[in-house]
């Protein structure tokens, strides 16, 4: 059997930033990661965009600059359990099937579906951004076995990336504060997982097995119902900006 290692450093360093009830997680889920396999995984980026029927949108500057602006304005709120920003790569595929995953070294892919058809307003695209935000910075990565070949496809990616709805389940949390403090609606992480919940079939390339949707959702709620702070978050810049309608309509001229 395959043994899965979890990727994630230790996170004494991170404990300033969140609060104890902020930050509990089950240390026996994650072992420190191994450089090497982390710059290994982070290479597979280029393989999958060099592999035939991987097309990429060629976004412009502006929509660029937008997704740049919001990497920093997350990593830059919570630096103490995201670490320091890198010089990210945001890569929109040219795709029907909705999808969106991260590699190491802030590498960041959105399907042009989940784009166009399932990011209803930028609160939700950016709770979907921020967990993968949390993923790239904090190598939360399962350790598999990776065979360099010079390709690899859409599929293959998502089943090296995918985690556990256990791990699945702490990201979330975390994602959830990182939000907070990065002045966004934290709630739209719930909103999120419903819309994905809502439509399974869409997303089994994603998830894999689907059920695992309903089982996060449920705990996401769970989470959130002990928080017992409904403040003021809720239904917060429910407004999308202009850069963010540029940033869709961009995307759907390169696609159309």
């Amino acid at each position: 059997m395959t043994k899965v290692i979890f990727l994630l450093s230790i996170l004494l360093t991170s404990c300033s930033l969140f609060q104890r009830d902020e930050y509990e997680f089950d240390k026996k889920l994650f072992i420190t990661p191994e450089r090497d396999y982390v710059d290994q995984l982070a290479s597979i980026g280029s393989a999958y965009l060099n592999t035939d029927g991987v097309k990429r949108v060629k976004l412009s500057t502006k929509s660029r600059k937008y997704l740049e602006l919001l990497y920093f304005k997350v990593v830059s709120n919570n630096k103490l359990f995201l670490r320091e920003p890198l010089t990210p790569s945001f890569n929109i595929i040219e795709s029907e099937v909705p999808f969106l995953f991260s590699l190491p070294k802030a590498n960041f892919f959105f399907s042009s579906a989940l784009i166009i058809n399932y990011m209803k307003n930028e609160e939700i695209f950016i709770a979907a951004f921020t967990k993968s935000i949390v993923v790239s910075q904090r190598n939360l990565f399962p350790a598999k076995t990776l065979i360099p070949k010079g390709y690899i496809n859409t599929k293959e990616v998502l089943n090296y990336t995918r985690l556990p709805v256990e791990i699945k389940t702490e990201v979330n949390k975390w994602t959830y504060y990182v939000l907070k403090r990065s002045g966004h609606d934290p709630y739209a992480l719930l909103i999120w997982l419903q819309t994905m919940n809502k439509n399974t079939l869409d997303f089994t390339l994603l998830y894999g097995n689907t059920q695992i949707i309903s089982r996060e959702e449920f705990l996401f709620k769970s989470f959130i119902s002990e928080l017992k702070v409904k403040e003021t978050f809720s239904g917060r810049q429910a407004n999308s900006s202009p850069d963010y309608y540029y940033f869709v309509r961009d995307v759907k001229r390169k696609v159309r």
